[in-house]
């Protein structure tokens, strides 16, 4: 079954739901409050719908994923074949997915999507404007415990120097048509493709273009 969107512009009524903060977040991890998100984020508004059950699956692999030299990959690029919109909500509940679990969460929201993670959070991005930018300065508390939100001007190079303050750290490159530009700054990526949207034609070419950037593709996940 392949997920049915109504929109990626966020509801004129988002859910509002209280979740404490873990004993052991800093404040700036998000402060105990309501949790504004778009309906679209069934991670909090639907915990037992079938893409929230399918977001953490992949939270779970993903946090216990270990690179050949034992250690986590600094950043994971989200990119897709044809299934666009599906691919940022499914990045959004992961996301959430792996805060709510515990993890120290980072989404970076890349401007091609017009910051869509920003509007299914409920959150305004802040752009760096000057390449120089220290990126720390602009990394945002989402309203879930424990999940960050950073605005990508352009792509998400120097990600790498933030990671000693997450566990996790997502990038969104949907929307990105440039592969090597989606795939910049990521350490490894995976792939989310559609079953109606999909080709396999398309897909094996993307495969190929991404084996000659020479970026590590962790695994290709069909949305529910």
């Amino acid at each position: 079954m392949v997920m049915r969107l109504r929109s990626t512009e966020r509801s004129e009524q988002p859910g509002a739901i209280f979740i404490a903060a873990g004993p052991g977040d800093k404040p700036e991890m998000n402060a105990a409050g309501p949790i504004q998100v778009d309906p679209l984020v069934v991670a909090v508004s639907d915990p037992e719908d079938r893409l929230a059950v399918q977001a953490r699956d992949i939270q779970s692999t993903l946090a216990a994923l270990r690179l050949a030299d034992g250690r986590a990959p600094s950043s994971i690029a989200v990119l897709t074949v044809g299934a666009v919109d599906e691919a940022a909500i499914l990045t959004a509940n992961v996301a959430v997915s792996a805060a709510l679990s515990g993890l120290r969460t980072l989404l970076v929201d890349m401007k091609q999507s017009d910051f869509v993670q920003h509007r299914l959070l409920g959150q305004a991005p802040v752009t760096p404007t000057d390449p120089e930018d220290d990126l720390h300065a602009f990394i945002r508390p989402a309203s879930i415990p424990r999940l960050s939100l950073l605005a990508a001007a352009s792509d998400s190079r120097g990600l790498a120097d933030m990671m000693a303050d997450f566990d996790l750290c997502l990038v969104d490159a949907s929307h990105v048509e440039d592969l090597a530009l989606a795939a910049a700054g990521a350490e490894v990526a995976i792939l989310a493709v559609s079953r109606d949207a999909t080709t396999t034609a398309d897909l094996k070419s993307t495969i190929n273009k991404l084996s000659m950037l020479g970026m590590p593709l962790i695994g290709t996940v069909m949305i529910v």
